[in-house]
């Protein structure tokens, strides 16, 4: 089953952003967020603000969509937060990083949504790479409320562990950098 479609209704700070910006049906938000590009926003928890900056990340992304979908009061779309092993196989960029690091992979906390257990991944409007998905090593439900402290400090928890577990020898603020120069170097691959 797909994501039902419907029209965006005024009356709610995310959809009153759609509508202000052009975007009627739910659909249309859906590709409009899609393509926005890669980048990070000042107060991720206003969701609408990925419309009026002109760019998201996973989270902002399908967190603005979802809280669209809840305003409407069309349930069964999920938010869903999985760990897994971003490698330049299932996450083209990011291999260089890696390398230069000797890491066979980074675990990575990355934002999607689910509907009927489907995956919908809208974060590069430039790929329709769900490569990652084989690569989950777990995955939760989360609320929107949940993208930001709740998520980092989830994923820096999985990195602490993995720390212990394989005797990495760097320490989590180190693991820490070195995944946002992944993720940077990431944004550059899909952007150029």
């Amino acid at each position: 089953m797909i994501i039902p479609n419907f029209f965006i209704v005024p009356g709610s700070p995310v959809s009153d952003t759609f509508i202000e910006h052009g975007v009627t049906t739910f659909y249309d938000a859906i590709r409009k967020v899609h393509h926005l590009p890669y980048g990070r926003v000042e107060n991720p928890l206003e969701f609408g603000n990925i419309i009026t900056n002109g760019r998201g990340t996973c989270s902002t992304k399908h967190a603005t969509l979802k809280t669209l979908t809840d305003e409407h009061a069309i349930y069964g779309l999920q938010l869903e937060l999985a760990i897994y092993a971003m490698n330049e196989e299932n996450t083209p960029g990011v291999g260089a990083t890696l390398d230069k690091y000797n890491l066979p992979y980074m675990l990575e906390a990355h934002t999607f949504l689910c509907y009927d257990d489907e995956v919908y991944d809208y974060t590069f409007a430039q790929s329709k790479n769900l490569k990652w998905k084989d690569a989950i090593l777990m995955q939760t439900t989360i609320d929107t409320d949940q993208i930001g402290e709740y998520k980092k400090n989830y994923h820096k928890s999985v990195l602490a562990d993995w720390i212990k577990r394989d005797n990495l020898p760097y320490t989590l603020d180190e693991l820490y950098i070195i995944r946002e120069q992944c993720i940077e170097a990431l944004s550059d691959a899909i952007t150029h």
